[in-house]
């Protein structure tokens, strides 16, 4: 039965479906054949506070769940604007200063 986190150092009770996040973990082969058990597989449901499921995962790691940090996100840097000379994918001409005046 599921009464708190699933992360040891955490000691938030479970209270509500919607707040947090549920894992529903089985068995590997390796596992089962390791510790000498027959089919059906053992499933364990194990739930991550919202805090710790923001930072953290569950996998199972052979004969336990394990608490693991979330990879990080990769951050997306979007290209550069145009500079007002390249709008348009040509580059705008220089203007001189005597543009429209006739030379005498």
């Amino acid at each position: 039965m599921l009464s708190k986190c699933a992360n040891p150092e955490c000691t938030e009770t479970f209270r509500y479906l919607h707040e947090g996040k549920l894992f529903y973990l089985a068995t590997t082969p390796e596992t089962e054949t390791a510790i000498g058990m027959e089919s059906p597989e053992v499933r364990e449901r194990f739930w991550l506070c919202a805090q710790c499921s923001r930072e953290m995962t569950l996998v199972w790691g052979g004969t336990e769940v394990k608490v693991l940090p979330l990879p990080a996100k990769a951050v997306i840097v979007p290209p550069a604007p145009a500079t007002q000379h390249e709008v348009g994918g040509r580059r705008r001409k220089a203007r001189s200063a005597s543009a429209g005046r006739e030379d005498r």
